[in-house]
């Protein structure tokens, strides 16, 4: 019966948690391999331990060469996905209503135009100091 109650997923990441997940193996691996090292060390084993030292280099040079490779891909969405969204997004009443609010939703204090008086009183200078405290 769990195949009648399939649910489109509301949030998608669009792939961006799997170069988390790939730096994590890649830690994991070579963790493994230093303890492996140290294990072989231990149990006086210079043959195994001799032969596992290249693991963590090649690791490392396969998690460069996935960068390189691979983690363009997931910084950014293809262009028929932004497309789409735009699409949707253009024929979306409650989004361009958002949009239209959002202009005047925060208006920084220092952006605002200060209009001055001169009959609202003495003008001072910036650099006088009050020396009545």
């Amino acid at each position: 019966m769990s195949v009648l109650n399939v649910y489109e997923s509301k949030v998608d990441t669009g792939g961006k948690f799997w170069p988390v997940v790939h730096d994590a193996t890649i830690f994991s691996l070579v963790l493994m391999h230093v303890i492996a090292v140290g294990i072989f060390g231990l149990k006086k084993l210079p043959w195994a331990s001799s032969l596992t030292i290249p693991l963590p280099i090649l690791t490392l040079i396969f998690n460069s060469y996935c960068q390189r490779r691979f983690l363009p891909i997931f910084k950014g969405y293809p262009a028929e996905c932004l497309i789409n969204k735009d699409r949707l997004d253009r024929t979306d009443p409650t989004i361009s209503s958002f949009y239209e609010q959002l202009v005047t939703a925060y208006q920084d204090p220092s952006m605002k135009s200060v209009r001055y008086s001169e009959a609202s009183g003495s003008v001072q200078s910036l650099l006088h100091r009050n020396n009545d405290h």
